[in-house]
C-alpha cells in the first residue's frame, strides 16, 4: 500500500483508504479515483500525501520508465467519466425534445411517453438529493429548455413530497413541472431565443406561452386540472403582480406555486442567453426574499429546508475563492452553513461578507 505525495498521483490512481480533514471530516471515501479535480481539492485541504492501491502503481516513480513502444505523453489527459445520473439526465433530455417536436407539429402531449421519460430519472434523483445543489454540472446551453423541463418536474417533484402533497398526486406535480412551458412550442422561436431585451409587444407574445399551454394541456388526455393550472398560473405571484391574469395567491392552484418556485430555483441556477447562473445559496436566498409577496412562504422555506439538508458533505468555494467543505447547516439559517477549509471552520452566519460563489461536488 504505497503512500504517494499528492503532487507525484498518476490520473487514475485509487485511494486505498479513507482521506480525513484537518478536523476530522471524510474528504474521499476509500477506492476513490483521483483525476485532476480530486488533486486539486486534496491541495486545497493541504493534503500532502494518501495511500494509494497498487493496482497500476497509481503514481509517478522516478525508478520507472515507460515501455519504449508506449511512450507517455505529457499532453494525455485522463477520460472525462460522467456519473451515471448525468447520462439518465440526458437522455431524459433529449427524449423529452423528441417528444416535444412532435407536439410542435400539433399533436397531442403523448403523456404516458412524458411519464415514462420523467420515472427513472425522479427515482434517481430521490436517491441521490444532493444533485439538486449542482444541477448546472448537466447544463448545455443549446438544451436549455428541454433540460429545464426536467429539471423543474424533479423540483417539483420533491417538493411536493416535502410539504406533504399526497402520494398519488407526486407524478401530477412532476408532470405539472415538465409540461409549465410547454406553450412555448406555439411561440416564434425567433423571439424566444433573442439574445438582447425583448420589445414590448415581443414580451406580450412570450406572456400568452402561458394560455398557450392551458389548452394544450386541456386537450391532452391523462393530464388532471392542477396540471394545466400550473401551465396557466406558474408567473402568476402572491401579491397579483404576475401573468396572465394577475391573480393573488389566494387564487392560485397549489401546483401553480410549487412549479413557480421551481421555474425560478432553476432558472436562476442556469446559464441562459442574458443571464449568467448564481450560486444555488445565492438563488436561495433570493427566494427567501421574494417569499415576501412573490412566492409562496410556506413552499419556499420547505424548499430551502429541503434542499439544504443534504449539503454536508459538499464542496465548495467562497467569495474569496477560499475552498471548503460543508460541515454544518443551521436549521435556521440554512443558506450560511459552516464550512471547513485550511483546517479552520468558516461560520457564514458571522462572516457576512463572504458568501458561497460555487457549488462543486458532493463527496
Amino acid at each position: 500500500m504505497p503512500i504517494v505525495e499528492v503532487k507525484q498521483l498518476n490520473s487514475g490512481a485509487r485511494l486505498a483508504e479513507e482521506v480525513y480533514t484537518a478536523l476530522g471530516g471524510i474528504l474521499f471515501s476509500k477506492g476513490t479515483p483521483i483525476y485532476e479535480k480530486e488533486i486539486e481539492f486534496l491541495e486545497a485541504f493541504m493534503i500532502k500525501k494518501v495511500h494509494i492501491e497498487e493496482v497500476g502503481t497509481g503514481y509517478i516513480s522516478e525508478q520507472t520508465e515507460a515501455p519504449a513502444e508506449e511512450p507517455v505523453k505529457s499532453s494525455d489527459k485522463s477520460p472525462t467519466i460522467k456519473p451515471a445520473i448525468q447520462e439518465s439526465f440526458e437522455k431524459a433530455v433529449s427524449t423529452l425534445k423528441n417528444l416535444m417536436i412532435r407536439v410542435q407539429g400539433g399533436n397531442n402531449i403523448p403523456v404516458m411517453e412524458v411519464r415514462e421519460v420523467v420515472t427513472p430519472i425522479i427515482t434517481e434523483f430521490q436517491q441521490q438529493p444532493q444533485v439538486l445543489l449542482s444541477l448546472r454540472r448537466f447544463a448545455r446551453m443549446d438544451s436549455y429548455t428541454y433540460e429545464h423541463a426536467i429539471a423543474v418536474g424533479i423540483i417539483s417533484y420533491m417538493i411536493a413530497k416535502w410539504i406533504k402533497v399526497p402520494e398519488k398526486e407526486w407524478m401530477q406535480v412532476a408532470l405539472a413541472g415538465t409540461l409549465l412551458d410547454i406553450g412555448k412550442t406555439k411561440i416564434d422561436r425567433r423571439i424566444l431565443q433573442k439574445p438582447g431585451k425583448l420589445t414590448d409587444d415581443e414580451f406580450e407574445e412570450i406572456k400568452k406561452h402561458t394560455v398557450y399551454g392551458y389548452q394544450i394541456i386541456k386537450a391532452s388526455h391523462g393530464l388532471s386540472e392542477g396540471v394545466a393550472l400550473a401551465a396557466l398560473q406558474h408567473h402568476e405571484r402572491e401579491d397579483g403582480s404576475g401573468y396572465p391574469l394577475g391573480l393573488p395567491g389566494s387564487k392560485l392552484h397549489l401546483y401553480s406555486k410549487i412549479v413557480a418556485v421551481a421555474d425560478v430555483y432553476h432558472a436562476m441556477c442556469s446559464d441562459r442567453i442574458y443571464q449568467k447562473a448564481l450560486s444555488p445559496y445565492e438563488v436561495v436566498e433570493q427566494l427567501v426574499q421574494d417569499s415576501f409577496g412573490k412566492l409562496d412562504p410556506t413552499i419556499v422555506r420547505t424548499f430551502v429546508d429541503g434542499i439544504t439538508q443534504f449539503a454536508v458533505g459538499t464542496i465548495v468555494e467562497l467569495s474569496d475563492g477560499t475552498i471548503g467543505k460543508i460541515v454544518f447547516t443551521d436549521r435556521n439559517h440554512p443558506t450560511r452553513p459552516m464550512v471547513e477549509a485550511k483546517g479552520r471552520i468558516v461560520n457564514l452566519v458571522e462572516s457576512r461578507h463572504l458568501a458561497i460563489l460555487r457549488v462543486l461536488e458532493q463527496s
